[in-house]
């Protein structure tokens, strides 16, 4: 039975091998972090346990990816995942739901960052908020609805004018 990555780096710290934090990968610390937690890692490099923390950070290794990465990877989840993922495509796809989607995606895809700072700092007006918010929730929403008719032909239209022309 082949070891696990953490039982090997055990292993070798208890031959006297002293292991360094700074040459990590991120395949091993990703791989680490599967199964074990900050403070099993920061005791195997004799690191802090914020000091692993802050490398997963850097290399965005979160344990959200690991309990969904285990819940699709269970055979008897996969029709559960299946089931829930059309129940909420099902509900998100309603005619209604268009215009709500839209403006949280305007806020997740633009207005909170880099437009939000120009505003903050008095380069675009209230007057230009308003205008490129309208726009981009508009624009939004009707890709929703391409979506929502399954119009696929429609985005892949889109993309090859842009792609062709703007890029």
């Amino acid at each position: 039975m082949k070891k696990n990555l953490y039982q090997e780096l055990v292993e070798r710290k208890n031959k006297g091998e002293k292991l360094e934090w700074n040459d990590i990968t991120k395949g091993e610390l990703e791989e680490l972090f599967e199964k074990n937690t900050d403070n099993m890692i920061a005791d195997l490099y004799n690191v802090s346990k914020s000091q692993v923390k802050n490398k997963r950070e850097k290399w965005d290794i979160k344990q959200i990816n690991y309990i969904w990465k285990r819940f699709l990877d269970e055979e008897v989840n996969k029709k559960i995942f299946e089931d829930l993922n059309q129940s909420s495509k099902e509900r998100l796809l309603k005619k209604d739901n268009i215009e709500t989607i839209s403006i949280a995606l305007t806020h997740y895809l633009f207005r909170n960052g880099p437009v939000e700072d120009m505003h903050r700092k008095g380069n675009l007006s209230q007057e230009d908020m308003k205008t490129l918010n309208k726009f981009m929730a508009n624009r939004i929403a009707g890709l929703l609805q391409i979506i929502n008719k399954e119009e696929w032909l429609k985005i892949e239209l889109l993309l090859d004018y842009y792609n062709r022309y703007f890029r």
